[in-house]
């Protein structure tokens, strides 16, 4: 018997963990940067994908193929500040000091989430920007077995 609740509970459950990951950017070998990564639940899947993704149509031409546009920076800083869940070790570029973690709590569809604040996100150069976005939204995708649940 197939319970259609079980991805959904699987997604909840996974959207809580947490995970360490340190940057292939990193060049500190001795005392590296590690972000305590996590996963992103469907409802703010959903909302950065909409803030991010627009479709245009042709008035004039109705079976001409729609027009896809992604704005993929505004997309991985989205991604980001809601999946880096905490940081230790990532010293402040400006003054070389360590970086206390923050976030704020940002609405999304009437569910509060927890967000890195900007002047953190502002902190990060736009390589390891792109480079997390990828390494939390591939930790989104079900595996194999989870999916057939």
């Amino acid at each position: 018997m197939r319970y259609p609740k079980i991805r959904e509970l699987i997604e909840a459950v996974k959207a809580l963990l947490s995970k360490p990951y340190t940057s292939k950017l990193d060049t500190d070998a001795a005392n590296p940067t590690v972000f305590q990564i996590g996963l992103l639940d469907s409802n703010l899947r959903a909302f950065i994908e909409d803030q991010t993704t627009s479709f245009e149509f042709s008035s004039k031409n109705p079976k001409e193929p729609a027009k896809a546009n992604i704005n993929a920076s505004k997309r991985n800083l989205m991604v980001v500040r809601f999946g880096v869940r905490g940081l230790e070790n990532f010293l402040d570029p400006r003054d070389s000091k360590p970086v206390k973690f923050d976030t704020v709590s940002m609405p999304v569809n009437g569910k509060n989430y927890k967000a890195l604040t900007d002047e953190i996100v502002s902190m990060f150069p736009k390589a390891l920007i792109d480079e997390l976005s990828e390494v939390i939204l591939a930790e989104n995708v079900l595996s194999e077995d989870e999916a057939k649940n």
